[in-house]
C-alpha cells in the first residue's frame, strides 16, 4: 500500500511541474483528491518507519533483512535478532508467503530480549515471497519481495570487488584502477538480470553488523541499470553462468571482499571477518568466491605463511557457515609483471597446495581456477582484464559441485620420480582424472580472448620448466609429453632433484600444458622422489 501512495504522490508532483495541477484547480474535488494523495503518502512512511515499534516490541534484525534479499534453497536459515526485554516470553513468529505456498517458523523470546528463529528447507524459484514477522499477535515487519534461490560470498581482495562504479566510474579512477594498462572499450560489459540481488558493503569497520551503504539501507540491489555497477565483475559473470545453467534459480552476493588487504584481516578474529563475515552467521550459503594473495606476496614473511593462513581461513568460513564440505572456489594469483609484489610463485603454490594442505578439514568441493593464462596481455596491470574467463570456470566447477560430477580442473602434479636409467630426467606423474589428453598450448593473450578461445594448440616446445640438482642452483629443462605423464630433462644437472614450473612472476607463456577440459597446468615447485621411475 505504502509503495502506491508513493506512486500517486510521484504522479501529483509531475502533474504540478508540468502544469497540469494547475489546470486541476477548477474542479474542487482535484484539489481534495490530490492533497488526500500527499498527505497519505506521508502518513503512509511514517507508518512504516515505525512499524517495528508497534506494541512496543522494538524488533532488531540483522541489516541484511530487508526488501530484495535471497534466502539459500535447501538450506535451514538462522534469523537472530532481540526485541524489548518486556516481550521476554512471547513468541516471535515469522511466516514466508508467496504464490501458493507459505512456511512458517516460531521461537520463545528469551529473558535479555533475543531469540532464534530457523526458517525450514525451502526449494529454490522464481517466486517472490512476502516475509512477516509477529511478536504477540502484532505484526511489526515485513520484508518484500524475497526469493529463494543460491546466495554466494565474494571475498578477499581488489580483485574480487572490482566492480565499475568504484574503479572505473571516474577517469581518476580508472587511472589509478588500470594504470592506463588497457582502455574503457575493454572492460567487461555489465550483465542485466533482475534475478540476480546483491549488497555491497561499506567500508566501515569495528561493527556487530553488516555494514550498509546508505543507498541499501532498505533493499538489496539488483544487477540492472546502475545498480549493477556496484557489483564485481567476477560475481556477475558468475551468477550468469549460473543462470544459463539454472534459469528457474535466483542468484544473491554478499560482498565482503575490500581492496588491498593482507589475509590476516579476513581470518577468524582479522577485523574485516568480525564486521562482515560473522555477522553472516545463521545464513545457509551456495559457497565462497575467494579471490586474494596480492597483498601477502608483497613480503617473504607473509608469503611463507600464506599456505597456513589460507588453510585456516577455509576452516573458518566453513565453520561460520556450518557446513563442512562448502563449495570453496578461489582465485590462483594471475601474472604480473608490475612493482612490489615479488613473492607471488610462493602465494601461487600455497594455492595449489590448499588442495592437500592436510590442516584443511576436507578437500571436498575445494575448487581452484588457475589464471596465468587469462589476463588477455595485460600483466601490468595489478587488476587484469579476463575477469569473465576466471568466472566462468569458477562457475563450471560450483556447477559440477552442485550435481555430484568430477570437478573441473587443470593438470595437477602428484609427484616426480627419477627416470630409471637416466639420473637427469624426472617423470612426473598427476592426480586421477586430470592429465587426460596433456597437449601444449599457446594462450591467447589479447583482449579478445574468451573462455572458448583462450588458447591454440602449438608445435612449439613446452615453455617454463627448471630444474635443480643438490646443489640447488636451476637450469632451464626440456619437458616432452608422453601419455599422461611428462618427461623433464636437463644436460646441465646429474641428478634431477628439485621441478619448478612457471616460477615467475610474469613467466614466459608461449608454449604451457593444458588437458582435455581446456584448462591449464598450475605454476608450482615439486621436489622430486630418488626412487626411480619405471616407464
Amino acid at each position: 500500500m505504502a509503495n502506491r501512495f508513493r506512486n500517486s504522490h510521484i504522479c501529483v508532483a509531475e502533474r504540478i511541474r508540468t502544469g497540469s495541477f494547475v489546470r486541476a484547480f477548477r474542479n474542487p474535488f482535484a484539489i481534495l483528491l490530490a492533497f488526500t494523495l500527499l498527505f497519505s503518502c506521508a502518513s503512509a512512511s511514517a507508518a512504516e518507519d515505525k512499524e517495528t515499534d508497534q506494541n512496543g516490541s522494538k524488533l532488531t534484525l540483522p541489516s541484511y533483512v530487508m526488501d530484495g534479499m535471497v534466502l539459500q534453497q535447501n538450506k535451514i536459515t538462522t534469523l537472530n535478532g532481540s526485541t524489548a526485554k518486556s516481550m521476554s516470553g512471547q513468541t516471535i513468529s515469522v511466516t514466508l508467503r508467496g504464490g501458493k505456498n507459505q512456511y512458517n517458523a516460531s521461537s520463545r523470546i528469551s529473558k535479555n530480549g533475543k531469540f532464534s528463529v530457523q526458517l525450514p528447507k525451502i526449494k529454490g524459484s522464481l517466486t517472490q515471497y512476502i516475509m512477516k514477522f509477529m511478536v504477540a499477535d502484532t505484526m511489526v515487519k515485513t520484508v518484500n519481495d524475497v526469493y529463494v534461490g543460491n546466495l554466494f560470498i565474494a571475498s578477499g581482495q581488489s580483485n574480487m570487488e572490482i566492480n565499475y562504479n568504484d574503479y572505473f566510474k571516474s577517469d581518476s579512477l580508472f587511472k589509478t584502477s588500470t594504470s592506463l594498462h588497457y582502455t574503457r572499450n575493454d572492460i567487461p560489459r555489465s550483465i542485466n538480470d533482475k534475478y540476480v540481488h546483491f549488497l555491497s558493503p561499506n567500508k566501515i569497520l569495528d561493527t556487530k553488523n553488516y555494514p550498509l551503504r546508505d543507498f541499501e539501507k532498505k533493499s538489496w540491489l539488483t544487477a540492472a541499470g546502475d545498480d549493477v555497477n556496484y557489483l564485481g565483475y567476477i560475481p556477475q559473470y558468475f551468477a550468469q553462468q549460473l543462470r544459463k545453467q539454472y534459469p528457474n534459480i535466483p542468484i544473491g552476493f554478499i560482498q565482503t571482499a575490500w581492496g588491498g588487504t593482507a589475509i590476516s584481516h579476513h581470518i577468524k578474529g582479522g577485523d574485516i571477518y568480525k564486521s562482515r563475515v560473522a555477522p553472516l552467521q545463521g545464513l545457509g550459503v551456495a559457497g565462497v568466491l575467494w579471490y586474494q594473495g596480492e597483498d601477502d606476496s608483497g613480503s617473504m614473511d607473509l608469503a611463507l605463511r600464506y599456505d597456513i593462513s589460507f588453510a585456516t581461513l577455509v576452516n573458518d568460513y566453513r565453520n561460520l557457515f556450518n557446513d563442512a564440505t562448502l563449495p570453496f572456489l578461489y582465485v590462483q594469483l594471475a601474472r604480473y609483471d608490475g612493482y612490489g609484489y615479488i613473492y607471488d610463485t610462493i602465494v601461487r603454490n600455497a594455492q595449489l597446495g590448499i588442495l592437500s594442505n592436510p590442516v584443511v578439514a576436507s578437500h571436498k568441493n575445494l575448487g581452484m581456477t588457475v589464471s596465468i593464462d587469462t589476463d588477455k596481455g595485460t600483466p601490468k596491470a595489478i587488476h587484469p582484464l579476463g575477469k569473465e574467463i576466471v568466472a566462468q570456470r569458477m562457475a563450471n566447477q560450483w556447477i559440477a559441485m552442485n550435481e555430484h560430477k568430477a570437478v573441473p580442473s587443470g593438470p595437477l602434479p602428484k609427484e616426480a620420480h627419477l627416470d630409471t636409467n637416466d639420473k637427469s630426467t624426472a617423470i612426473i606423474t598427476f592426480q586421477e582424472g586430470t592429465a587426460v589428453k596433456l597437449q601444449a598450448k599457446r594462450p591467447n593473450y589479447t583482449t579478445s580472448a574468451t573462455i572458448d578461445n583462450i588458447a591454440n594448440a602449438t608445435n612449439t616446445p613446452l615453455s617454463g620448466f627448471q630444474v635443480a640438482d643438490g646443489d640447488g642452483s636451476m637450469h632451464n629443462a626440456i619437458a616432452t609429453i608422453t601419455g599422461s605423464t611428462l618427461r623433464i630433462h636437463s644436460d646441465e644437472v646429474k641428478r634431477v632433484a628439485q621441478i619448478q614450473y612457471l616460477w615467475q612472476s610474469n613467466p614466459s607463456c608461449l608454449s604451457i600444458v593444458y588437458n582435455s577440459s581446456n584448462l591449464p597446468m598450475s605454476p608450482f615447485t615439486l621436489n622430486v622422489n630418488q626412487k626411480t621411475y619405471s616407464h
